[in-house]
């Protein structure tokens, strides 16, 4: 008997070690004087929407918090210790997400994340590290599916969004179906987003930034649609911008980058003819 009860105990913690699960990084600068509650906002909102959709396509959510409270703070360190993580495997999915300052190179469309520096042989008080630097690393990670987004806002309109009319009346739930097509039909993909294109202004409204609620509308509205044909990643795309637009008409749209697979393996050296 004990050693039946040593075995189902066995055989059920591979069977959750195995589990797919949903990685949830939020890294959020929340403590910043002039940003910090809607930073706070953006990610109660986008933890809230992705433990929802984990618990629809059947993933277990892990949920990772990068701030000044945490143990390795608001830097990049942290973030590549939540990129790196072992417990990441090739069949998860990894959404990162963060709420903050970000400056663009003059080279890259994607903007860098300004966080801590936590050096004690420098003066500066940030440090930079590039969106498509924690895109590389999940990508050679071979996951199934990233989504790496950075809401970097630098404008605060007293503007409010009109709510988006719906068709309330569905005659047959799709929720499951549409967001498993969403998440699990196209695999080996990293999708690089930004709240706004290189030099433009990057708004917020006074409870959150606009990009947040927009990208919590758009995976809302995916829900309504009468034809799973209509469902994917870049239809999402499409809808965010879309929504953003109606209520900030000089809004110029995401900056984003195409969506790519994981870097293929290097071929072997052809032998030369004799």
């Amino acid at each position: 008997m004990r050693n039946l009860l040593f075995l189902l105990f066995f055989v059920g913690n591979s069977f959750i070690s195995c589990a797919q699960t949903l990685h949830l990084i939020l890294a959020s600068d929340y403590e910043n004087k002039d940003f910090g509650m809607i930073s706070l906002k953006d990610e109660e909102m986008v933890g809230t929407m992705f433990n929802k959709i984990g618990s629809q396509i059947g993933y277990n959510v892990q949920t990772v918090y990068i701030n000044k409270n945490t143990k390795d703070g608001f830097t990049g360190s942290a973030v590549r210790n939540a990129i790196n993580d072992t417990s990441i495997h090739s069949t998860d999915i990894v959404i990162f997400y963060y709420s903050g300052f970000g400056t663009y190179s003059a080279k890259s469309t994607l903007p860098s994340l300004q966080l801590n520096n936590n050096s004690l042989l420098s003066f500066d008080k940030y440090t930079l590290l590039p969106l498509d630097d924690v895109a590389g690393a999940l990508q050679a990670k071979g996951i199934r599916l990233g989504m790496v987004m950075a809401d970097c806002r630098d404008k605060i309109t007293t503007r409010y969004p009109t709510p988006i009319p719906r068709n309330t009346i569905v005659k047959e739930d799709q929720t499951k179906e549409i967001l498993k097509k969403l998440f699990l039909g196209e695999s080996c993909r990293i999708l690089k987003i930004a709240s706004a294109q290189k030099g433009k202004p990057a708004f917020a409204i006074q409870r959150n930034s606009v990009f947040t609620y927009s990208l919590t509308e758009a995976f809302e509205d995916m829900l309504y649609v009468k034809n799973l044909k209509e469902v994917s990643l870049d239809n999402l795309l499409v809808r965010i911008n879309k929504i953003t637009k109606a209520f900030i008409p000089e809004y110029t749209g995401l900056s984003k980058v195409p969506i790519s697979c994981r870097v293929a393996p290097p071929r072997p050296a052809a032998r030369a003819a004799r």
